[in-house]
Protein backbone atom coordinates (compact mmCIF):
# COMPACT_ATOMS: atom_id res chain seq x y z
CA UNK A 1 0.00 0.00 0.00
CA UNK A 2 1.47 3.26 -1.06
CA UNK A 3 1.10 7.27 -0.16
CA UNK A 4 -0.56 9.15 -2.93
CA UNK A 5 1.22 11.76 -4.46
CA UNK A 6 -0.90 14.95 -5.55
CA UNK A 7 -1.08 17.72 -7.99
CA UNK A 8 -1.56 20.87 -5.02
CA UNK A 9 -3.57 23.69 -6.56
CA UNK A 10 -2.98 26.29 -3.57
CA UNK A 11 -5.27 29.01 -5.86
CA UNK A 12 -8.46 26.58 -5.80
CA UNK A 13 -8.00 25.04 -2.05
CA UNK A 14 -8.27 21.66 -4.16
CA UNK A 15 -5.92 18.95 -5.68
CA UNK A 16 -6.11 15.63 -7.59
CA UNK A 17 -4.01 12.46 -7.79
CA UNK A 18 -1.17 12.18 -10.28
CA UNK A 19 -2.90 8.93 -11.08
CA UNK A 20 -5.95 7.41 -12.84
CA UNK A 21 -7.32 4.20 -10.89
CA UNK A 22 -8.90 1.29 -12.35
CA UNK A 23 -11.24 1.54 -9.48
CA UNK A 24 -12.20 4.00 -6.75
CA UNK A 25 -13.52 2.23 -3.81
CA UNK A 26 -15.67 4.94 -1.27
CA UNK A 27 -15.55 3.64 1.74
CA UNK A 28 -12.78 1.35 3.83
CA UNK A 29 -15.44 -0.75 5.86
CA UNK A 30 -16.68 -3.85 5.82
CA UNK A 31 -17.58 -4.58 1.82
CA UNK A 32 -15.37 -2.08 0.90
CA UNK A 33 -12.29 -3.69 2.01
CA UNK A 34 -13.04 -7.15 0.61
CA UNK A 35 -13.27 -5.17 -2.92
CA UNK A 36 -10.15 -3.26 -2.31
CA UNK A 37 -8.37 -6.80 -1.45
CA UNK A 38 -9.72 -8.85 -4.06
CA UNK A 39 -9.56 -6.82 -7.41
CA UNK A 40 -5.94 -5.82 -6.31
CA UNK A 41 -5.03 -9.58 -6.52
CA UNK A 42 -4.21 -8.77 -10.13
CA UNK A 43 -0.76 -6.61 -10.10
CA UNK A 44 -1.76 -4.71 -12.62
CA UNK A 45 -5.24 -3.34 -11.74
CA UNK A 46 -4.53 -0.25 -9.70
CA UNK A 47 -7.40 0.55 -6.93
CA UNK A 48 -7.54 3.48 -4.59
CA UNK A 49 -9.68 3.26 -1.22
CA UNK A 50 -11.25 6.82 0.85
CA UNK A 51 -11.84 6.57 3.70
CA UNK A 52 -12.87 8.93 6.31
CA UNK A 53 -11.84 7.56 9.58
CA UNK A 54 -8.33 6.00 9.96
CA UNK A 55 -5.80 3.26 10.97
CA UNK A 56 -7.06 1.95 14.33
CA UNK A 57 -5.42 -1.25 14.65
CA UNK A 58 -3.65 -0.85 17.97
CA UNK A 59 -7.23 1.37 19.55
CA UNK A 60 -7.83 -0.42 22.45
CA UNK A 61 -11.43 0.33 21.89
CA UNK A 62 -11.38 -1.36 18.75
CA UNK A 63 -8.94 -4.12 19.58
CA UNK A 64 -10.95 -5.85 23.06
CA UNK A 65 -14.43 -6.57 22.38
CA UNK A 66 -15.84 -5.96 25.37
CA UNK A 67 -14.81 -2.51 24.79
CA UNK A 68 -17.05 -1.98 21.53
CA UNK A 69 -19.79 0.07 23.42
CA UNK A 70 -17.09 2.52 24.62
CA UNK A 71 -16.39 3.76 21.22
CA UNK A 72 -19.86 4.73 20.43
CA UNK A 73 -19.40 8.17 21.88
CA UNK A 74 -16.28 8.80 20.48
CA UNK A 75 -15.00 9.79 16.86
CA UNK A 76 -15.03 6.04 15.63
CA UNK A 77 -18.74 6.21 15.22
CA UNK A 78 -20.38 8.58 12.99
CA UNK A 79 -23.12 8.84 15.79
CA UNK A 80 -25.79 9.96 13.11
CA UNK A 81 -29.45 10.43 14.44
CA UNK A 82 -32.96 10.49 12.91
CA UNK A 83 -35.41 12.97 12.62
CA UNK A 84 -37.91 13.13 15.30
CA UNK A 85 -39.80 9.98 14.35
CA UNK A 86 -43.68 10.78 15.18
CA UNK A 87 -44.83 6.94 15.79
CA UNK A 88 -42.04 6.41 18.79
CA UNK A 89 -42.73 9.03 20.93
CA UNK A 90 -41.40 11.59 18.46
CA UNK A 91 -37.65 10.67 19.40
CA UNK A 92 -34.82 11.60 18.04
CA UNK A 93 -32.97 8.11 17.33
CA UNK A 94 -29.06 7.52 17.58
CA UNK A 95 -27.51 5.38 14.67
CA UNK A 96 -23.93 3.46 15.19
CA UNK A 97 -22.18 3.85 12.79
CA UNK A 98 -18.58 2.85 12.00
CA UNK A 99 -15.79 5.76 11.44
CA UNK A 100 -12.47 3.73 10.69
CA UNK A 101 -10.32 1.46 8.66
CA UNK A 102 -12.66 -1.11 8.75
CA UNK A 103 -15.93 0.60 8.90
CA UNK A 104 -18.74 -0.41 11.30
CA UNK A 105 -16.94 -4.17 11.49
CA UNK A 106 -14.73 -2.00 14.04
CA UNK A 107 -16.57 -1.14 16.92
CA UNK A 108 -20.04 -3.68 16.00
CA UNK A 109 -21.05 -6.17 18.47
CA UNK A 110 -19.20 -8.88 16.12
CA UNK A 111 -22.00 -11.47 16.18
CA UNK A 112 -21.36 -13.55 13.24
CA UNK A 113 -24.88 -14.76 11.66
CA UNK A 114 -25.54 -15.83 8.04
CA UNK A 115 -28.98 -14.83 6.48
CA UNK A 116 -31.21 -18.13 5.84
CA UNK A 117 -31.71 -19.65 2.18
CA UNK A 118 -35.37 -18.08 2.42
CA UNK A 119 -33.91 -14.41 3.03
CA UNK A 120 -31.11 -14.58 -0.10
CA UNK A 121 -33.52 -17.04 -1.94
CA UNK A 122 -36.34 -14.04 -2.40
CA UNK A 123 -33.75 -12.10 -3.70
CA UNK A 124 -34.31 -13.71 -6.97
CA UNK A 125 -37.75 -13.66 -6.79
CA UNK A 126 -37.75 -9.64 -6.87
CA UNK A 127 -36.25 -10.00 -10.25
CA UNK A 128 -32.44 -10.21 -9.37
CA UNK A 129 -31.25 -13.14 -11.61
CA UNK A 130 -28.32 -15.40 -10.28
CA UNK A 131 -29.25 -13.95 -6.43
CA UNK A 132 -29.82 -16.74 -4.32
CA UNK A 133 -28.75 -19.16 -1.40
CA UNK A 134 -26.86 -21.11 -3.56
CA UNK A 135 -25.13 -18.55 -5.53
CA UNK A 136 -24.13 -17.15 -2.36
CA UNK A 137 -22.99 -20.36 -0.24
CA UNK A 138 -19.90 -20.69 -1.35
CA UNK A 139 -18.90 -16.93 -0.47
CA UNK A 140 -19.91 -17.48 3.13
CA UNK A 141 -17.40 -20.47 3.04
CA UNK A 142 -14.91 -18.38 1.01
CA UNK A 143 -14.63 -15.77 3.36
CA UNK A 144 -14.84 -17.74 6.55
CA UNK A 145 -11.77 -18.88 8.74
CA UNK A 146 -13.78 -20.94 11.30
CA UNK A 147 -12.52 -21.98 14.43
CA UNK A 148 -13.92 -25.00 15.90
CA UNK A 149 -14.90 -24.78 19.86
CA UNK A 150 -13.35 -26.49 22.18
CA UNK A 151 -14.97 -29.51 24.10
CA UNK A 152 -15.62 -26.89 26.85
CA UNK A 153 -17.33 -24.87 24.73
CA UNK A 154 -19.11 -27.59 23.18
CA UNK A 155 -20.30 -28.78 26.54
CA UNK A 156 -21.42 -25.01 27.48
CA UNK A 157 -23.89 -24.99 24.45
CA UNK A 158 -21.61 -24.26 20.81
CA UNK A 159 -23.29 -26.12 18.19
CA UNK A 160 -21.79 -26.73 14.50
CA UNK A 161 -21.84 -28.49 11.59
CA UNK A 162 -18.50 -28.56 10.02
CA UNK A 163 -20.02 -29.18 6.31
CA UNK A 164 -21.58 -25.16 6.09
CA UNK A 165 -18.03 -23.74 7.11
CA UNK A 166 -15.18 -22.53 5.61
CA UNK A 167 -11.36 -23.10 7.35
CA UNK A 168 -9.14 -21.13 5.19
CA UNK A 169 -10.68 -17.04 4.56
CA UNK A 170 -10.31 -13.66 5.63
CA UNK A 171 -12.32 -13.35 8.83
CA UNK A 172 -11.65 -15.36 11.75
CA UNK A 173 -15.08 -17.08 13.42
CA UNK A 174 -14.99 -18.29 16.83
CA UNK A 175 -16.26 -18.66 20.24
CA UNK A 176 -15.21 -16.49 22.95
CA UNK A 177 -13.15 -18.08 25.55
CA UNK A 178 -15.11 -17.07 28.41
CA UNK A 179 -18.16 -19.64 27.17
CA UNK A 180 -17.61 -22.29 29.87
CA UNK A 181 -18.91 -23.71 32.18
CA UNK A 182 -22.11 -22.72 32.30
CA UNK A 183 -25.30 -23.70 33.51
CA UNK A 184 -27.57 -21.49 31.63
CA UNK A 185 -27.43 -23.36 28.84
CA UNK A 186 -29.25 -26.07 29.36
CA UNK A 187 -31.69 -23.98 31.58
CA UNK A 188 -32.59 -21.65 28.35
CA UNK A 189 -32.37 -24.93 26.15
CA UNK A 190 -34.94 -26.78 28.27
CA UNK A 191 -37.36 -23.55 28.90
CA UNK A 192 -37.74 -23.03 25.26
CA UNK A 193 -38.61 -26.95 24.56
CA UNK A 194 -41.98 -25.86 26.44
CA UNK A 195 -42.39 -23.08 23.78
CA UNK A 196 -41.72 -25.75 20.58
CA UNK A 197 -38.27 -24.24 20.27
CA UNK A 198 -35.51 -26.24 19.81
CA UNK A 199 -31.68 -26.43 19.35
CA UNK A 200 -30.10 -25.32 16.29
CA UNK A 201 -27.28 -28.00 15.04
CA UNK A 202 -25.65 -24.83 13.33
CA UNK A 203 -26.74 -21.23 13.62
CA UNK A 204 -24.82 -20.62 9.99
CA UNK A 205 -26.43 -23.72 7.88
CA UNK A 206 -28.91 -21.68 6.21
CA UNK A 207 -31.89 -22.09 8.71
CA UNK A 208 -31.24 -20.16 12.09
CA UNK A 209 -34.35 -20.85 13.52
CA UNK A 210 -34.36 -21.98 17.34
CA UNK A 211 -32.22 -21.61 19.58
CA UNK A 212 -27.70 -21.28 19.89
CA UNK A 213 -25.15 -19.90 20.76
CA UNK A 214 -23.47 -17.46 18.15
CA UNK A 215 -19.85 -17.55 17.51
CA UNK A 216 -18.09 -14.28 16.92
CA UNK A 217 -16.30 -12.31 14.71
CA UNK A 218 -12.71 -12.88 17.04
CA UNK A 219 -9.41 -14.21 17.41
CA UNK A 220 -9.58 -16.28 20.48
CA UNK A 221 -5.76 -15.64 21.09
CA UNK A 222 -4.16 -16.91 24.44
CA UNK A 223 -3.65 -13.03 25.87
CA UNK A 224 -7.71 -12.35 25.09
CA UNK A 225 -9.79 -12.51 22.47
CA UNK A 226 -9.09 -9.84 19.76
CA UNK A 227 -11.94 -8.58 17.13
CA UNK A 228 -11.27 -9.48 14.21
CA UNK A 229 -12.66 -6.39 11.65
CA UNK A 230 -12.70 -5.95 8.02
CA UNK A 231 -9.52 -4.27 8.16
CA UNK A 232 -7.66 -6.67 10.29
CA UNK A 233 -9.10 -9.27 7.39
CA UNK A 234 -8.75 -7.88 4.21
CA UNK A 235 -6.77 -4.98 3.98
CA UNK A 236 -3.41 -5.63 6.75
CA UNK A 237 -2.75 -8.71 5.40
CA UNK A 238 -2.14 -7.21 1.78
CA UNK A 239 -1.36 -3.62 2.47
CA UNK A 240 2.12 -4.20 1.05
CA UNK A 241 0.69 -4.44 -2.52
CA UNK A 242 2.37 -1.42 -4.79
CA UNK A 243 -1.43 -1.47 -6.64
CA UNK A 244 -3.29 -0.27 -3.41
CA UNK A 245 -3.95 2.71 -1.91
CA UNK A 246 -6.08 4.41 1.20
CA UNK A 247 -6.25 7.99 0.85
CA UNK A 248 -8.07 10.00 4.05
CA UNK A 249 -10.93 11.78 3.33
CA UNK A 250 -15.30 12.10 2.77
CA UNK A 251 -16.46 11.92 -0.88
CA UNK A 252 -18.78 14.22 -1.52
CA UNK A 253 -19.73 13.19 -5.46
CA UNK A 254 -19.28 11.43 -8.24
CA UNK A 255 -17.94 13.60 -11.14
CA UNK A 256 -18.91 12.82 -14.16
CA UNK A 257 -17.52 12.77 -17.81
CA UNK A 258 -18.24 15.06 -20.59
CA UNK A 259 -20.97 17.58 -20.46
CA UNK A 260 -23.07 16.95 -16.96
CA UNK A 261 -25.23 19.82 -17.27
CA UNK A 262 -27.99 17.97 -18.44
CA UNK A 263 -30.92 15.22 -18.22
CA UNK A 264 -29.51 11.39 -19.03
CA UNK A 265 -32.40 10.36 -21.50
CA UNK A 266 -31.04 8.19 -24.09
CA UNK A 267 -27.60 7.60 -23.10
CA UNK A 268 -25.57 6.64 -19.67
CA UNK A 269 -23.60 8.84 -17.81
CA UNK A 270 -19.91 7.92 -17.18
CA UNK A 271 -18.01 8.53 -14.38
CA UNK A 272 -14.39 9.82 -14.68
CA UNK A 273 -13.81 9.86 -10.49
CA UNK A 274 -15.03 11.02 -7.34
CA UNK A 275 -14.20 14.35 -5.38
CA UNK A 276 -13.70 14.54 -1.66
CA UNK A 277 -13.00 16.82 1.27
CA UNK A 278 -9.75 16.25 3.57
CA UNK A 279 -9.68 16.82 7.20
CA UNK A 280 -8.10 20.33 6.64
CA UNK A 281 -11.36 21.15 4.44
CA UNK A 282 -9.61 21.01 1.08
CA UNK A 283 -11.28 19.73 -1.48
CA UNK A 284 -9.72 16.71 -3.66
CA UNK A 285 -10.65 14.65 -6.76
CA UNK A 286 -9.35 10.91 -7.94
CA UNK A 287 -9.17 9.93 -11.27
CA UNK A 288 -10.84 6.33 -12.15
CA UNK A 289 -12.10 4.37 -14.80
CA UNK A 290 -14.89 2.87 -12.28
CA UNK A 291 -16.12 3.86 -9.14
CA UNK A 292 -17.66 1.84 -6.30
CA UNK A 293 -20.04 3.13 -3.34
CA UNK A 294 -19.44 0.71 -0.15
CA UNK A 295 -19.90 4.12 2.15
CA UNK A 296 -22.75 2.17 3.72
CA UNK A 297 -26.77 2.06 3.82
CA UNK A 298 -26.77 5.69 5.79
CA UNK A 299 -24.01 7.18 3.13
CA UNK A 300 -23.90 5.88 -0.20
CA UNK A 301 -27.76 7.44 -1.11
CA UNK A 302 -26.43 11.20 0.06
CA UNK A 303 -23.74 10.78 -2.47
CA UNK A 304 -25.77 9.40 -5.20
CA UNK A 305 -27.89 12.08 -4.73
CA UNK A 306 -25.58 14.90 -4.63
CA UNK A 307 -24.56 13.62 -8.07
CA UNK A 308 -27.67 14.17 -9.67
CA UNK A 309 -28.80 10.36 -9.05
CA UNK A 310 -32.38 10.26 -7.06
CA UNK A 311 -35.87 11.43 -6.86
CA UNK A 312 -36.32 14.67 -8.98
CA UNK A 313 -38.38 16.24 -6.03
CA UNK A 314 -35.60 15.69 -3.86
CA UNK A 315 -32.82 17.04 -6.09
CA UNK A 316 -34.89 20.17 -6.62
CA UNK A 317 -35.01 20.77 -3.03
CA UNK A 318 -31.30 20.48 -2.40
CA UNK A 319 -30.56 22.59 -5.34
CA UNK A 320 -28.65 19.56 -7.51
CA UNK A 321 -29.36 18.86 -11.10
CA UNK A 322 -31.55 15.81 -12.14
CA UNK A 323 -29.20 14.14 -13.96
CA UNK A 324 -30.47 10.47 -13.57
CA UNK A 325 -34.40 10.15 -12.02
CA UNK A 326 -33.99 7.36 -9.53
CA UNK A 327 -36.77 7.61 -7.20
CA UNK A 328 -35.69 4.76 -5.03
CA UNK A 329 -32.86 6.51 -3.82
CA UNK A 330 -32.97 6.81 -0.21
CA UNK A 331 -36.54 5.86 -0.18
CA UNK A 332 -37.03 2.23 0.91
CA UNK A 333 -34.27 2.69 4.17
CA UNK A 334 -34.96 0.03 6.97
CA UNK A 335 -33.87 -1.03 10.50
CA UNK A 336 -35.33 -3.36 12.90
CA UNK A 337 -36.04 -2.41 16.26
CA UNK A 338 -34.84 -3.04 19.35
CA UNK A 339 -36.36 -3.78 22.86
CA UNK A 340 -34.94 -5.05 26.03
CA UNK A 341 -36.67 -7.23 28.73
CA UNK A 342 -34.84 -7.25 31.98
CA UNK A 343 -34.61 -9.45 35.00
CA UNK A 344 -33.00 -10.29 38.30
CA UNK A 345 -31.73 -13.59 38.91
CA UNK A 346 -29.00 -16.12 39.97
CA UNK A 347 -28.44 -17.63 36.27
CA UNK A 348 -24.35 -17.63 35.75
CA UNK A 349 -24.26 -15.90 32.59
CA UNK A 350 -21.11 -15.96 30.43
CA UNK A 351 -20.07 -14.27 27.15
CA UNK A 352 -21.97 -15.41 24.03
CA UNK A 353 -24.48 -14.40 21.70
CA UNK A 354 -27.28 -17.04 23.36
CA UNK A 355 -29.55 -16.32 20.40
CA UNK A 356 -33.15 -17.42 19.92
CA UNK A 357 -35.59 -17.44 16.74
CA UNK A 358 -38.96 -17.56 16.91
CA UNK A 359 -41.62 -18.45 14.10
CA UNK A 360 -45.12 -15.98 13.40
CA UNK A 361 -46.33 -19.62 14.20
CA UNK A 362 -44.60 -19.85 17.94
CA UNK A 363 -45.63 -16.18 18.68
CA UNK A 364 -49.03 -15.87 17.32
CA UNK A 365 -49.99 -19.42 18.11
CA UNK A 366 -53.63 -20.20 17.89
CA UNK A 367 -54.49 -16.52 15.80
CA UNK A 368 -51.86 -17.19 13.42
CA UNK A 369 -54.32 -17.66 10.64
CA UNK A 370 -56.55 -14.75 11.82
CA UNK A 371 -53.45 -12.57 12.16
CA UNK A 372 -51.83 -13.47 8.53
CA UNK A 373 -54.89 -12.96 6.73
CA UNK A 374 -55.74 -9.30 8.57
CA UNK A 375 -52.62 -7.92 7.90
CA UNK A 376 -52.64 -8.94 4.18
CA UNK A 377 -55.71 -7.22 3.81
CA UNK A 378 -53.79 -3.58 4.96
CA UNK A 379 -50.75 -3.84 2.85
CA UNK A 380 -52.30 -1.55 0.39
CA UNK A 381 -52.77 1.15 3.02
CA UNK A 382 -49.46 0.51 4.26
CA UNK A 383 -47.80 1.19 0.73
CA UNK A 384 -49.77 4.53 0.60
CA UNK A 385 -48.40 5.78 4.06
CA UNK A 386 -45.24 4.80 3.09
CA UNK A 387 -45.11 6.49 -0.83
CA UNK A 388 -46.48 9.21 1.00
CA UNK A 389 -44.14 10.06 4.09
CA UNK A 390 -40.69 9.00 1.77
CA UNK A 391 -41.47 8.87 -2.07
CA UNK A 392 -42.66 12.25 -2.76
CA UNK A 393 -45.09 11.39 -5.29
CA UNK A 394 -41.74 9.70 -7.15
CA UNK A 395 -42.25 6.67 -5.55
CA UNK A 396 -44.59 3.59 -7.11
CA UNK A 397 -47.35 3.06 -4.02
CA UNK A 398 -48.11 -0.61 -6.10
CA UNK A 399 -44.16 -1.11 -6.06
CA UNK A 400 -44.05 -1.20 -2.39
CA UNK A 401 -47.52 -3.00 -2.23
CA UNK A 402 -45.29 -5.37 -3.79
CA UNK A 403 -42.59 -5.67 -1.82
CA UNK A 404 -44.56 -5.86 1.62
CA UNK A 405 -46.68 -8.86 -0.28
CA UNK A 406 -43.34 -10.59 -0.97
CA UNK A 407 -42.33 -9.75 2.67
CA UNK A 408 -45.79 -11.15 4.23
CA UNK A 409 -45.18 -14.69 2.18
CA UNK A 410 -41.73 -14.65 3.67
CA UNK A 411 -43.26 -14.64 6.62
CA UNK A 412 -46.45 -16.72 6.62
CA UNK A 413 -46.45 -18.34 3.59
CA UNK A 414 -42.68 -19.56 3.84
CA UNK A 415 -42.76 -19.75 7.09
CA UNK A 416 -39.44 -17.83 7.86
CA UNK A 417 -38.49 -16.43 11.05
CA UNK A 418 -40.36 -13.19 12.55
CA UNK A 419 -38.49 -12.55 15.68
CA UNK A 420 -35.01 -12.56 17.38
CA UNK A 421 -34.30 -12.61 21.37
CA UNK A 422 -30.33 -12.84 22.68
CA UNK A 423 -29.91 -13.09 26.04
CA UNK A 424 -26.64 -11.41 27.96
CA UNK A 425 -25.40 -10.26 30.91
CA UNK A 426 -26.21 -6.46 31.33
CA UNK A 427 -24.12 -5.45 34.95
CA UNK A 428 -25.69 -7.73 37.74
CA UNK A 429 -29.26 -8.65 35.70
CA UNK A 430 -29.62 -10.85 32.60
CA UNK A 431 -31.13 -8.78 29.19
CA UNK A 432 -33.43 -10.19 26.90
CA UNK A 433 -33.13 -7.97 23.41
CA UNK A 434 -35.61 -8.94 20.89
CA UNK A 435 -36.83 -7.31 17.95
CA UNK A 436 -38.78 -8.16 14.64
CA UNK A 437 -36.69 -9.15 11.81
CA UNK A 438 -38.89 -7.74 9.34
CA UNK A 439 -40.62 -4.74 9.55
CA UNK A 440 -43.16 -3.27 7.56
CA UNK A 441 -42.01 0.17 7.43
CA UNK A 442 -40.02 1.97 5.22
CA UNK A 443 -38.26 5.25 5.99
CA UNK A 444 -35.65 7.47 4.37
CA UNK A 445 -32.54 8.83 4.46
CA UNK A 446 -31.36 11.81 2.01
CA UNK A 447 -28.36 14.37 1.49
CA UNK A 448 -28.86 17.41 3.93
CA UNK A 449 -28.84 20.61 2.65
CA UNK A 450 -26.77 21.77 5.49
CA UNK A 451 -23.61 19.29 6.08
CA UNK A 452 -22.31 16.88 4.39
CA UNK A 453 -21.69 14.57 7.03
CA UNK A 454 -25.18 14.49 8.66
CA UNK A 455 -27.57 13.14 6.49
CA UNK A 456 -31.43 13.19 6.76
CA UNK A 457 -32.41 10.03 8.03
CA UNK A 458 -36.11 9.02 8.85
CA UNK A 459 -36.41 5.41 9.76
CA UNK A 460 -40.14 5.97 10.13
CA UNK A 461 -40.02 3.57 12.65
CA UNK A 462 -43.36 1.61 14.20
CA UNK A 463 -45.19 3.81 11.87
CA UNK A 464 -46.57 0.67 10.47
CA UNK A 465 -49.14 -0.88 12.98
CA UNK A 466 -48.41 -4.07 12.10
CA UNK A 467 -44.64 -3.83 13.31
CA UNK A 468 -46.15 -3.27 16.93
CA UNK A 469 -48.39 -5.68 17.17
CA UNK A 470 -44.99 -8.18 16.04
CA UNK A 471 -43.03 -6.84 18.93
CA UNK A 472 -45.63 -7.12 21.52
CA UNK A 473 -46.08 -11.02 20.28
CA UNK A 474 -42.57 -11.70 20.72
CA UNK A 475 -42.21 -9.28 23.97
CA UNK A 476 -44.80 -11.78 25.47
CA UNK A 477 -43.44 -14.68 24.74
CA UNK A 478 -39.89 -13.45 26.02
CA UNK A 479 -42.21 -12.20 29.25
CA UNK A 480 -43.44 -15.74 28.91
CA UNK A 481 -40.29 -17.85 28.58
CA UNK A 482 -38.58 -16.12 32.07
CA UNK A 483 -41.91 -17.07 33.94
CA UNK A 484 -41.55 -21.16 32.67
CA UNK A 485 -39.92 -23.67 34.28
CA UNK A 486 -37.07 -24.68 34.94
CA UNK A 487 -35.38 -21.14 34.38
CA UNK A 488 -38.05 -19.26 36.26
CA UNK A 489 -36.37 -20.83 39.67
CA UNK A 490 -33.47 -18.75 38.76
CA UNK A 491 -35.57 -15.48 38.27
CA UNK A 492 -36.66 -13.20 41.14
CA UNK A 493 -38.04 -10.38 39.58
CA UNK A 494 -38.79 -8.18 36.12
CA UNK A 495 -36.71 -5.03 36.14
CA UNK A 496 -37.20 -3.47 33.23
CA UNK A 497 -40.13 -2.91 32.16
CA UNK A 498 -41.23 -2.86 35.59
CA UNK A 499 -43.57 -5.38 36.74
CA UNK A 500 -46.59 -2.43 37.53
CA UNK A 501 -46.27 -1.30 33.54
CA UNK A 502 -46.24 -4.67 32.02
CA UNK A 503 -47.86 -6.95 34.09
CA UNK A 504 -48.39 -10.72 32.78
CA UNK A 505 -51.77 -9.58 31.75
CA UNK A 506 -50.94 -6.56 30.28
CA UNK A 507 -53.14 -5.34 27.51
CA UNK A 508 -52.29 -4.82 23.79
CA UNK A 509 -52.48 -0.74 24.84
CA UNK A 510 -50.22 -1.48 27.59
CA UNK A 511 -47.83 -3.17 25.46
CA UNK A 512 -47.60 -1.07 22.76
CA UNK A 513 -47.35 2.53 24.41
CA UNK A 514 -44.36 0.97 26.33
CA UNK A 515 -43.28 -0.40 22.42
CA UNK A 516 -43.15 3.22 20.97
CA UNK A 517 -41.45 5.30 24.43
CA UNK A 518 -38.51 2.37 24.55
CA UNK A 519 -37.71 1.07 20.89
CA UNK A 520 -34.74 2.11 19.54
CA UNK A 521 -32.79 1.04 16.14
CA UNK A 522 -30.80 -2.22 15.56
CA UNK A 523 -27.56 -0.60 13.23
CA UNK A 524 -29.24 -2.71 10.60
CA UNK A 525 -30.07 -0.40 8.22
CA UNK A 526 -31.22 -1.68 4.50
CA UNK A 527 -32.40 -1.42 1.18
CA UNK A 528 -31.82 2.59 0.76
CA UNK A 529 -29.97 2.25 -2.84
CA UNK A 530 -31.77 -1.81 -3.13
CA UNK A 531 -31.15 -3.88 -5.71
CA UNK A 532 -34.34 -4.18 -7.67
CA UNK A 533 -35.82 -3.43 -10.60
CA UNK A 534 -35.94 -0.14 -11.83
CA UNK A 535 -39.45 -0.07 -11.93
CA UNK A 536 -39.89 -1.62 -8.26
CA UNK A 537 -38.02 1.33 -6.82
CA UNK A 538 -34.11 -0.24 -7.84
CA UNK A 539 -31.09 1.79 -7.89
CA UNK A 540 -28.67 -1.06 -8.99
CA UNK A 541 -29.02 -4.05 -11.31
CA UNK A 542 -28.28 -7.60 -10.43
CA UNK A 543 -24.18 -7.09 -11.71
CA UNK A 544 -25.05 -3.72 -9.06
CA UNK A 545 -24.12 -1.40 -11.35
CA UNK A 546 -26.53 1.70 -10.66
CA UNK A 547 -28.99 2.29 -13.26
CA UNK A 548 -28.41 4.75 -16.26
CA UNK A 549 -24.61 4.65 -15.59
CA UNK A 550 -21.81 2.73 -17.35
CA UNK A 551 -19.65 2.43 -14.18
CA UNK A 552 -21.16 3.21 -11.54
CA UNK A 553 -21.45 0.35 -8.53
CA UNK A 554 -22.33 0.04 -5.23
CA UNK A 555 -21.88 -3.08 -2.78
CA UNK A 556 -22.77 -2.63 0.62
CA UNK A 557 -26.16 -3.12 2.78
CA UNK A 558 -28.00 0.15 0.98
CA UNK A 559 -28.82 -2.96 -1.95
CA UNK A 560 -30.16 -5.00 0.25
CA UNK A 561 -33.77 -5.05 -0.99
CA UNK A 562 -34.97 -6.67 2.78
CA UNK A 563 -33.72 -7.35 5.89
CA UNK A 564 -32.83 -10.85 6.96
CA UNK A 565 -32.68 -12.57 9.91
CA UNK A 566 -29.09 -12.45 9.98
CA UNK A 567 -26.68 -10.06 11.33
CA UNK A 568 -25.35 -7.94 8.76
CA UNK A 569 -21.67 -9.01 8.80
CA UNK A 570 -21.61 -12.11 8.03
CA UNK A 571 -23.82 -11.55 4.54
CA UNK A 572 -21.82 -8.41 3.88
CA UNK A 573 -18.99 -10.40 3.69
CA UNK A 574 -20.16 -13.02 1.22
CA UNK A 575 -21.96 -10.60 -0.98
CA UNK A 576 -18.76 -8.46 -1.49
CA UNK A 577 -16.94 -11.30 -2.42
CA UNK A 578 -19.69 -12.04 -4.77
CA UNK A 579 -18.92 -9.04 -6.17
CA UNK A 580 -15.35 -9.32 -6.86
CA UNK A 581 -16.06 -11.92 -8.86
CA UNK A 582 -19.02 -10.35 -10.68
CA UNK A 583 -16.52 -7.13 -11.42
CA UNK A 584 -13.68 -9.53 -12.27
CA UNK A 585 -15.53 -11.12 -15.33
CA UNK A 586 -17.21 -8.20 -16.43
CA UNK A 587 -15.03 -6.53 -18.81
CA UNK A 588 -12.85 -4.22 -16.77
CA UNK A 589 -12.95 -0.52 -18.06
CA UNK A 590 -9.86 0.23 -20.51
Amino acid sequence: MKTLSHLYLPFLASFVTAEVFDYVVVGAGTSGLVLANRLTEDSSVKVVVIEAGHDERDNPLVRIPNNFVNSFSTPLNWNYTTVPQPAANNRSLGLVSGRAWGGTSAINGMTYIRATRKDIDIWEQLGNDGWNYDALAPYFKKSEDYIRPNPSQVATGATYDLQYHGLNGNVRVAYRQALVNSSTFPLVRDTLENFDVGLSPDINSGDVRGFAIAPSTIDPAPAGDNRWDAATAYLYPVEDRPNLSVLQGTVTRILWAGDNKTTSTCGRLTANGVEYVTSEDLIGSVQAKEVILSAGALRSPSIIEASGIGNPSVLESLGVDTKISLPGVGALLHDQTSHYFIVNGTLDTVEGAFTTYVTAAQVFGDTLDEVAASSRSRIPAWAQSIVERTGGGFLNATAVETLLGLQHDLLFLYDNLIGEIIISSLGGYIASSYWALFPFTRGSVHLSPDDVNRPTIDLNILQVDFDVEVTTAIGRFVQNFWRTAPVSAHIVGQIDPPEDLIPVNATFEQWAAWIRSAGIPDAHPYASAAMLPRELGGVVDPELKVYGTNNVRIVDASIFPFQNSGHPTATLYAVAERAADIFKTVRRPS
